[in-house]
């Protein structure tokens, strides 16, 4: 599209006086280097001269990015002119001076109600050029910001967009504001727009949104359509549904960007005139209470009134056919004369209410929806008592279920906690592969031999259609409780052999005078060997002074850290210097890669980026087919349009990264 560029006069520092003192420099130290040898030959004079001046060339080069670098310039372009109503005109700051990192932030300070001025996104872009300079080699960088705002009139009239206003660290840059005019775009009753969705919503509730685009001209000589969606981009939307191939697509504009929606397309007749209707639908999902005013939605269109004539298709003399190929060689018709048309649709009022507080179970946990259901599964139904009971509770439903959670067991008369030892704290569910609801896993253990059953579990949610909560129950699982075994000293088995038999005692004559000179056994019949609960007991130690905790736990402290002060000194000594520093570094770098899940997206993936190639340079020998990919990854998620401060990094691509630098194992080739 064309730019109208508008470059501000911004003081710059001039290098021609440095190039004049460069050269003379350089010209008299040449001449003094030359002439002072006097048997110095012409070839070797030449040399001399070749090089001097490849020198001062690359010096006057860094010469001038250091000076410009010292400057921060900002040229500021926008679309060319007319601009309309209602049609989002790009305003594009190119920016020189800064460093590639951190990303600069900008902000338009101020402007009319009736101007929406938006970031689309800011994006680098690195030259960096390498010489060498005798046995030294330099580098030399040049970064240029381009950033993008995107703004949107809703009414006609000059409006002044800016100041801008450039951060990076502790450098600031301010543009001057400027001036753009925006003209009203026409309407026509040939064109209409529609925003359909319920008056009011509960918190987490599905909500259909529908937007229908009615136009009753000929749909071929609609070059383009815009729709502005902005209005809801204050709210959450569940992910749209992927347009078929071939199949019919409405654009809507966000702040994220041009989204394609699937969408119908029929005809409808309304007061004898026939329009084509387009829809779409997307699902809504507030997130607060509260009462929100919708802006109309409009809709923006090109209309053609005159075509360029079609070029006739030189394949098609032999017979291929050039539909296609002029396709993608560009040589089907293009517009000559367009018109805008613009159409807005009625301002709305939607209500998100909150839960009502009357009548709220203390099994709901926030689950919207209709139809829910709760299946609980046991592992084993014949346990003893303090056995662990693996539960599988499986919730069905039409509604929230990807952020359903789960309540406490004992709502509403559910798992008593005096007859089971339940889980604490959340759990956390799993949701199917095959759309068949979540799963949630919980361990519970029965404390009464009395228990025969798994009551039933409560679950409930709010119904939005009927305004009021519902609960469904589990089956009740039936139980076998029986008491806890206690151990005791008959029941261990013992490697000594049996004594005889009564029989053979009393028929063996010598029976008494062996039973007298044997060992005499000492009995442990009767002993309780179950586990000691009472701490107190426990917790009582001998009077001997050996056996005080402080000189035992003194004795295993020193005998420990002498073990491993000896360990980690002969491992030391054993590894190479070089490995040992490369080992360091990896280790940083690791750090750095588990410290990005703390950071906002875009600074994760940089960081991320970063510590993968300090890692890789220290490590050179190892494949690095591995680490590229990551690499890129994260630069494509570092310099993306838009900017979402409370997005993070993904946790799959983190583990990746992790996995990644854990191959990095320096070896005797790095050293």
């Amino acid at each position: 599209m064309p730019m109208n560029l508008q470059i501000n006069d911004e003081p710059k520092t001039t290098c021609a006086a440095m190039f004049t003192r460069a050269r003379s420099a350089i010209a008299v130290a040449t001449c003094a280097r030359a002439w002072s040898g006097r048997c110095l030959t012409l070839a070797a004079a030449q040399t001399v001269l070749r090089r001097s001046l490849l020198i001062s060339s690359m010096v006057l080069l860094w010469w001038v990015t250091s000076a410009a670098a010292q400057d921060v310039n900002v040229q500021v372009a926008t679309e060319e002119p007319p601009h309309y109503v209602g049609v989002s005109v790009i305003v594009q700051l190119t920016v020189d001076g800064l460093e590639a990192d951190p990303p600069p932030q900008c902000v338009a300070e101020s402007s009319s109600p009736d101007v929406r001025v938006r970031l689309a996104g800011i994006s680098p872009r690195i030259v960096q050029r390498m010489f060498q300079s005798g046995t030294q080699i330099r580098r030399i960088q040049q970064v240029t910001h381009t950033i993008q705002f995107r703004v949107t009139a809703s009414q006609p009239g000059d409006y002044e967009i800016g100041p801008f206003v450039i951060t990076q660290g502790k450098t600031e840059k301010r543009v001057d504001a400027i001036t753009m005019s925006f003209a009203e775009v026409p309407t026509t009753d040939d064109m209409r727009i529609q925003l359909q969705l319920p008056e009011s919503a509960y918190p987490d509730q599905r909500v259909p949104v529908t937007i229908q685009w009615w136009f009753a001209g000929d749909t071929d000589n609609v070059n383009q359509l815009r729709i502005d969606g902005t209005m809801l981009d204050e709210f959450r939307f569940a992910p749209d549904r992927t347009p078929e191939r071939g199949g019919s697509r409405l654009p809507i504009e966000t702040e994220q960007g041009t989204i394609s929606l699937a969408a119908t397309a029929e005809r409808k007749t309304v007061d004898g005139k026939e329009f084509t209707v387009v829809s779409a639908q997307r699902t809504l999902i507030p997130n607060r209470p509260g009462t929100y005013e919708i802006a109309p939605i409009t809709a923006t269109i090109q209309w053609v009134t005159q075509w360029d004539q079609r070029r006739r298709s030189p394949l098609g003399d032999f017979g291929i056919g050039g539909s296609l190929l002029e396709e993608a060689f560009g040589g089907r018709r293009r517009p000559a004369k367009v018109e805008l048309f613009r159409a807005a649709g009625e301002p709305l009022t939607f209500e998100v209410k909150p839960f009502p507080s009357q009548g709220r179970p203390e099994s709901f946990s926030g689950a919207v929806g209709n139809g829910f259901s709760l299946d609980v599964t046991a592992d084993r139904t014949v346990v003893r008592v303090g056995d662990p009971i693996r539960l599988t509770l499986h919730l069905r439903g039409d509604g929230n279920i990807d952020g359903a959670t789960l309540p406490p067991l004992s709502a509403d008369g559910g798992l008593d906690p005096r007859h089971f030892r339940l889980p604490t704290g959340d759990v956390t569910g799993v949701l199917q592969d095959d759309q068949d609801g979540k799963q949630f896993v919980v361990s519970v253990r029965v404390l009464d031999e009395s228990i025969n059953e798994i009551p039933s579990i409560a679950y409930s949610w709010f119904d939005a259609e009927q305004e009021r909560y519902q609960t469904t129950r589990s089956e009740p699982i039936a139980l076998r409780v029986m008491p806890a075994q206690v151990v005791g000293a008959d029941a261990v088995v013992s490697n000594q052999a049996a004594p005889p038999s009564n029989e053979t005692v009393a028929n063996d004559p010598t029976a008494p005078s062996a039973r007298s000179s044997g060992p005499r056994r000492f009995s442990l019949s009767g002993a309780d060997l179950a586990i000691e609960r009472d701490r107190q007991r426990l917790l009582t130690g001998s009077t001997s002074l050996l056996a005080r905790p402080s000189l035992q736990f003194a004795g295993y402290a020193l005998g420990s850290l002498c073990l491993i002060v000896a360990l980690v000194d002969r491992k030391r000594r054993q590894v190479d210097p070089a490995i040992r520093k490369a080992s360091a570094v990896v280790r940083t770098q690791r750090g750095r890669v588990a410290a990005a899940e703390r950071l906002p997206e875009k600074q994760a993936a940089k960081q991320i980026a970063e510590a993968l190639r300090v890692a890789h340079l220290e490590v050179p020998e190892t494949d690095r087919s591995v680490i590229q990919p990551i690499i890129a990854e994260c630069e494509a998620i570092a310099y993306k349009p838009g900017d979402d401060a409370d997005a993070r990094i993904s946790p799959d691509l983190l583990g990746r990264a992790l996995a990644a630098i854990d191959t990095l194992k320096p070896s005797n080739s790095t050293a």
